[in-house]
């Protein structure tokens, strides 16, 4: 019966993983093909794209926004509209949020900060954080010298932001992108050690 379990098990490991994956892709490409023939209902109600056109005209849209960010003119032109829209109540927390959560998984991460081990006063344990800022001034105010620290979670996305001395952090050679991965997948996989070699460091 264990053996029949353990070969159930392998079988999940296999199919589990990508029948969610494959889920999400059809949830995901839906989501944007209903989003893209709302937004042509708004201009022509008439109009209405085939299914999975729609995802695809998105996509090729914002695809081409993207090249014309390279593009000095229409460059100036985004940046007055992204300062029109800081200047909505309210609108420029949901914007700024929704902007620094896409640059951690569009290449921009490196921006963000430093990659640092924090270890709390008087204790053992070392943690894995980012520090993103080191002068948060208009938080802590300049008397106090702190920096900002975001602590990932494991196996989601998201964490909380402490502010803490320099002194409690040691700064590691390591990409953001890098580090927010093992965060993420809490280090699953990543150099398991076997018991003898576990041993053999002890001796």
């Amino acid at each position: 019966m264990k053996r029949q379990m353990r070969i159930f098990l392998a079988g999940a490991l296999v199919v589990v993983p990508m029948a969610v994956t494959l889920y999400v892709l059809v949830a995901l490409g839906s989501w944007l093909d209903d989003l893209a023939n709302g937004l042509i209902s708004l201009i022509n109600e008439e109009v209405k794209l085939p299914r999975g056109l729609g995802a695809v005209t998105l996509v090729a849209l914002v695809y081409i926004v993207g090249l014309l960010t390279h593009v000095w003119i229409f460059r100036g032109l985004f940046a007055r509209v992204e300062k029109t829209i800081l200047r909505v109540p309210g609108a420029k927390v949901i914007y700024e949020s929704v902007r620094d959560l896409l640059k951690l998984f569009g290449g921009q991460a490196g921006s963000m900060g430093r990659v640092v081990e924090y270890r709390p006063e008087g204790s053992d344990v070392t943690m894995l954080g980012i520090m993103t800022n080191e002068h948060p001034n208009e938080v802590i105010g300049e008397d106090d010298l702190k920096v900002a620290v975001y602590l990932p979670l494991s196996l989601m996305v998201g964490g909380p932001t402490i502010y803490t001395s320099s002194t409690n952090l040691r700064e590691l050679d390591m990409p953001v992108e890098e580090a927010l991965k093992l965060a993420t997948t809490a280090h699953l996989g990543s150099g398991k050690a076997t018991r003898e070699d576990q041993a053999a460091t002890k001796e």
